[in-house]
This record gives C-alpha cells, structure tokens and sequence, in this order.
C-alpha cells in the first residue's frame, strides 16, 4: 500500500507541476502538494468566482480535501518518509477510493488548465 500512496501523491504533485509550467512558473514547492495545489489555485484563478453556485463551491471544497488527505496519507504510509512500525496500513477498497480521488482531482485540474 505504501507505494500506492507515493502515486497517488505523484499523481498530483505532477498534475500541479505541468499546470504551472504551462504559465512558465516553476513549482517551488515540488514535494508539498498542498501548497502547490494552493499555487494553482492562484494562478488560475480557482475558487474566486463569486457568482459560482454554492454546490460548486461544495464540490470545490471536496477538493482541497482530497488535496489534503492524499497529502496526510503520503505523510504517514508512502516509502518517502521513514516510518518503521507507525506505518498506515489501510484497506484494499480505502486504497482504491484514495486512486480514484487522486486521478478525478489531476483530471479535473487538466480540464482547468485547457479551458
């Protein structure tokens, strides 16, 4: 599961990467995947609609969640950090549910990015 982990953090630390060179900015917080969600963010000006339909807003905020747990999750079970016996073991269907997020989160940034 451990090396799950570091792909779904990979995924998105990626994703982030290539959206921000493609503004010619290089990512300066390569391996801190929240704060290089929050400069894409910025950049393309995520989140800062105001007229944009509360649901929107809702589902938006789901992905700073994803953002965050993929985050904690890498923290404390990928191979990237030494962990020994405190490694998270997680389930089978719990390590699918993190793919996914990770993969529905890259994929929507990317739709972001062409528009």
């Amino acid at each position: 599961m451990a090396m799950l982990q570091t792909s779904n953090s990979r995924i998105l630390e990626e994703t982030f990467c290539f959206v921000l060179e493609q503004r010619n900015i290089q990512a300066n917080n390569k391996g801190d995947i929240k704060k290089l969600y929050k400069e894409v963010k910025n950049e393309y000006r995520m989140h800062f609609d105001e007229k944009a339909d509360r649901r929107v807003k809702k589902l938006l905020s789901g992905l700073e969640n994803i953002v965050s747990a993929v985050a904690e999750m890498r923290n404390k079970s990928s191979d990237a950090h030494g962990v020994g016996e405190n490694r998270l073991t997680i389930d089978k269907h719990h390590a699918r549910l993190a793919v996914n997020s990770a993969m529905t989160m890259a994929d929507f940034i990317l739709s972001v990015e062409k528009k």
